[in-house]
C-alpha cells in the first residue's frame, strides 16, 4: 500500500513538472514528464490528455490522436468522469482538424466532436463542430464544381479525339486531370493521344498512372503494352498484356496483342520460344498456369504462322526456278 502511495505521489510530481514545462512551452520536456507519470499511474488518463495537448502544440497530430484514443478507451474501462472523456475527444478532434486541412477530409474530426458533445456539452466544442461542418460543405461544393469541369473537359477531349485533333484533345484531358486527378479514364485517353503524337514516354507515364489508379481498368494495360510494343520492348509488352488478360481473359484486343508480341519475340530469337524461354520472359509476372498455357498456345500459333509463311516463300522460289516459268515485270 505504501509503495502504491509512493508511486502515486511520484506520478503527481511528474504531472506538476510536466504542467510547469508546458506553461513555459518546453514541450519536449513536458512530454517526458507526462510519459513517466503515465507509467507510474496508468489509471490517471490526464497524463495522456496532457501529453496529447503538448503533441498538438508540437504539430505532432497523429501522436495527439493516438494518445486521445487511448485515453478514451482506458477512461471508459475505468468509468472516468465524462468531462475527461469529452476533453480527450475534443482534443482528438482538434488534431484531426489540422490533418483535415491537408487531407480535405473533415469526417473523422466531425465524428470526434459529435462524440465529445455526447459525453459532455461544451459551447467551444459546439463551435468547432459548426466550423468543421461548414468547411466540409465548402470542400464538397468545390469538389462538385471541379468534377463538373473535369467532365466537361473530358467530353470535349473525346470530341477532339474523334476528329483526330490529338494535340487539342491532350490539352483538354490535361485540364480534366487538374480538376480531378483520380479518374483513370482521362489518363488512358491522354495516353492514347501521346501514342498517336509519337510521345511514347509520356504515353507510358499516363498508362502507368491509369493502372495505379485502377488496377482493374483494362485499357490502362492495353495502352501501356502498346507503348512498350512500339518501343520494341516486346517482352515487357508481353508481360503487360498478361496482366491485362487477368482483367478479361477473353478480350480480343489483348489476345491479338499477345500474338503480335509472341511473333516478334519468335522473330527476334530466330525461332520458336520454348517453355524454358517462356519462363525467362515472364519471370514472376504470373503464377497462373492457365495464363501460361494460353500464352504458350499463342506463341505456338505465331511460330506456325511464321513457318507457313516461310514454306510459302520457298514454294514460290522453287516455282520461279522451274523451266518455262516467265517473270512479269511491272
Amino acid at each position: 500500500m505504501e509503495a502504491e502511495d509512493g508511486r502515486a505521489a511520484e506520478a503527481q510530481r511528474e504531472k506538476e513538472a510536466g504542467n510547469d514545462a508546458y506553461r513555459k512551452q518546453y514541450l519536449e520536456t513536458a512530454v517526458d514528464h507526462y510519459t513517466r507519470g503515465a507509467a507510474l499511474d496508468p489509471r490517471d488518463i490526464s497524463f495522456l490528455t496532457n501529453r496529447a495537448a503538448a503533441y498538438l502544440l508540437m504539430s505532432k497530430y497523429r501522436e495527439c490522436v493516438r494518445d486521445c484514443e487511448e485515453a478514451v478507451e482506458r477512461g471508459r474501462e475505468l468509468r472516468a468522469d465524462n468531462r475527461l472523456l469529452a476533453r480527450a475527444l475534443s482534443r482528438k478532434a482538434s488534431a484531426l482538424l489540422k490533418l483535415a486541412a491537408c487531407a480535405a477530409d473533415y469526417a473523422p474530426a466531425i465524428r470526434a466532436l459529435q462524440q465529445s458533445l455526447a459525453e459532455h456539452y461544451s459551447e467551444d466544442t459546439r463551435d468547432k463542430l459548426d466550423q468543421a461542418e461548414t468547411a466540409r460543405k465548402e470542400i464538397e461544393e468545390r469538389e462538385r464544381l471541379d468534377q463538373e469541369a473535369a467532365d466537361h473537359h473530358r467530353q470535349r477531349g473525346n470530341e477532339l479525339f474523334q476528329r483526330q485533333n490529338y494535340q487539342e484533345a491532350t490539352a483538354h484531358y490535361t485540364e480534366a486531370i487538374e480538376k480531378n486527378p483520380n479518374d483513370p479514364r482521362v489518363f488512358s485517353n491522354r495516353a492514347q493521344c501521346h501514342i498517336y503524337l509519337g510521345n511514347l514516354p509520356k504515353g507510358l507515364e499516363d498508362a502507368e498512372k491509369c493502372i495505379e489508379l485502377d488496377p482493374t481498368f483494362l485499357k490502362g494495360y492495353v495502352r501501356k503494352a502498346n507503348v512498350q510494343f512500339l518501343m520494341e520492348y516486346y517482352e515487357s509488352a508481353l508481360a503487360t498484356y498478361i496482366e491485362g488478360l487477368k482483367c478479361d481473359p477473353n478480350n480480343l484486343v489483348v489476345i491479338d496483342g499477345l500474338r503480335r508480341c509472341a511473333a516478334c519475340i519468335n522473330r527476334s530469337n530466330g525461332g520458336d520460344v520454348g517453355p524454358d524461354d517462356l519462363e525467362d520472359i515472364l519471370g514472376n509476372v504470373s503464377s497462373d498456369n492457365d495464363l501460361r498455357n494460353k500464352l504458350q498456345k499463342l506463341m505456338e500459333e505465331a511460330a506456325a504462322l511464321k513457318k507457313e509463311a516461310s514454306d510459302e516463300r520457298l514454294r514460290r522460289i522453287e516455282s520461279e526456278r522451274m523451266p518455262g516459268h516467265q517473270r512479269t515485270y511491272i
